[in-house]
């Protein structure tokens, strides 16, 4: 019987050990090991990069106190955010009373300093973190993870293969995850715009709160593909939201994340046409090269990146 028991603690023990943290231990609720776990029955071959957005939308939830992230899942978001197993480069995803927008961009700079400065600037307007990718990004090849911030230069991610099964290692230093060089990264995933569901609502916000949420987004949007040196581009679009528009910006960075134009304005509006900043946009001006158009829009609510587009001057 003494034996029996003694046996019974032992596996106990292994247990405990290899559970995730419970949710909300000691210290921000972001620091918490349990958001960036994934149970290996919620994991298929070649989830890295859907269970890296699982941990970003659960981040974002987290930051608006909305609704159990614990229900945002591989398995709940599969059929939203991929097709073949293949993430979208944009989707939708209607989960805990909330709809979150996913949009992916393309890293311009060429070298681990500009890429760590774009990551700075992409995590300054999306605090809930930004899913990065490569095709030759990792020790194992093709991979894909959360990073969550920059400090001092140094980027830290959650890596889904550091985070599954019986791993369960949360947030860390880029160079203890799997991941290579910083600029072997090509490719990005964010969330550009968060609203109201009208389907789905979290156990704890009431339809009234929920109402509250800003709807901020850019409508008929033209934004240039390729365009001759010296020659001039008309642009156009429509800032949108159900709140006060505090702030409107338009820039163009080059491949080190320099800002070669830049231009904005103050609306105190619902609707702001972004076609008012067009003559201080002079795309004459830009030499050959590649670089990147960007709106940025702030409510009384949320700031968020509504365009990055790269494109060329030839």
């Amino acid at each position: 019987m003494k034996k029996r028991i003694i046996a019974i603690m032992v596996a106990l023990a292994l247990v405990v050990t290899v559970m995730p943290v419970p949710a909300f231990a000691a210290g921000s609720p972001l620091d918490d090991k349990a958001i960036y776990y994934t149970p290996a029955s919620d994991y298929k071959s070649g989830d890295c990069i859907l269970t890296a957005t699982k941990m970003m939308i659960r981040r974002a939830s987290i930051l608006r106190n909305t609704g159990d992230w614990s229900k945002i899942t591989n398995a709940s978001l599969r059929s939203w955010a991929t097709i073949f197993g293949l993430l979208l480069n944009s989707f939708k995803v209607d989960t805990e009373g909330l709809v979150y927008q996913v949009d992916s961009g393309l890293f311009s700079g060429s070298s681990d300093e500009a890429r760590i400065k774009e990551l700075e600037e992409l995590l300054r307007l999306h605090p809930e973190g930004i899913v990065v990718h490569g095709d030759k990004a990792a020790s194992t090849g093709p991979h894909g993870v959360l990073v969550t911030a920059v400090k001092n230069g140094e980027v830290y991610a959650a890596d889904p293969t550091h985070n599954t099964g019986l791993s369960n290692k949360g947030k860390q230093k880029w160079k203890n995850t799997t991941m290579l060089n910083v600029g072997r990264i090509e490719k990005y995933w964010y969330i550009s715009g968060i609203s109201p569901s009208s389907k789905t609502r979290p156990s704890n916000v009431s339809a009234s709160t929920a109402s509250e949420g800003s709807t901020l987004r850019i409508k008929s949007v033209r934004a240039p593909s390729s365009i001759k040196k010296g020659r001039s581009y008309t642009i156009k679009g429509t800032v949108k939201s159900n709140k006060k528009i505090k702030k409107v910006t338009v820039r163009i960075l080059d491949v080190n994340g320099n800002v070669k134009l830049s231009a904005s304005k103050k609306p105190n509006s619902k609707s702001f046409s972004i076609k008012k900043l067009d003559k201080k946009i002079k795309f004459k001006k830009l030499k050959k090269g590649s670089y990147t158009y960007q709106i940025i829009a702030k409510d009384s609510v949320q700031e968020l990146m509504l365009v990055n587009k790269q494109f060329i001057v030839r």
